[in-house]
């Protein structure tokens, strides 16, 4: 950590419908935190897209740069038809085995965690939903995540339900506004 700076180990949950900009907004506290000089780790979750179609998406390391193919409309039926979304065929190894261990990496080695998403697809995974409860049970480091908005989930539920958990609802309209709020509770001068 660069001068004295510090961080609370706040959980932070973002939700907000499809499109809203979730997955912007924590890459850009992600960004902001680097630069203040914070280890961010964990995963985020990126649109494939061909032309103006969305084909799937890819799990990314944040610390690490690799990615992986986690769900695309080629899969759907033919390569992991066990486990279907919509038009997307989702591949579970790719979250149980890169997801999970970029999440257990920041546990291990960052100062902030970011899981995102935790929706539909990634909670098809019983290994993911226990590093992310492992994860969230540590007071130790911050946490910020995005959740799916609408889904009812027991899972999402519990943490919905948390009271430690500060929740922002993300809209097209606040997008610009909610990473300086998140920024300014997380950060100790």
């Amino acid at each position: 950590m660069i001068g004295h700076s510090r961080i609370r180990p706040l959980k932070i949950a973002i939700t907000g419908p499809p499109g809203s900009g979730k997955t912007t907004a924590v890459l850009k506290i992600a960004d902001y935190l680097r630069k203040k000089g914070f280890t961010v780790g964990g995963m985020v979750t990126k649109e494939i897209r061909a032309s103006k179609h969305r084909e799937g998406f890819k799990i990314i390391d944040i610390m690490t740069g690799e990615e992986k193919i986690f769900a695309h409309v080629k899969y759907y039926r033919e390569k992991y038809p066990k486990y279907v979304v919509g038009k997307y065929g989702v591949n579970i190894e790719a979250l149980d085995d890169l997801g999970i261990k970029a999440i257990e990496n920041a546990m291990r080695s960052a100062d902030i965690i970011i899981i995102d998403e935790i929706g539909k697809m990634e909670l098809m995974s019983e290994k993911f939903i226990d590093v992310v409860r492992r994860c969230i049970n540590n007071d130790m480091k911050p946490v910020i995540m995005t959740v799916h908005m609408k889904l009812r989930d027991p899972f999402l539920r519990e943490i919905r339900a948390r009271p430690e958990f500060r929740l922002y609802n993300l809209s097209p309209i606040n997008r610009n506004v909610i990473p300086p709020l998140v920024l300014k509770e997380l950060m100790e001068e």
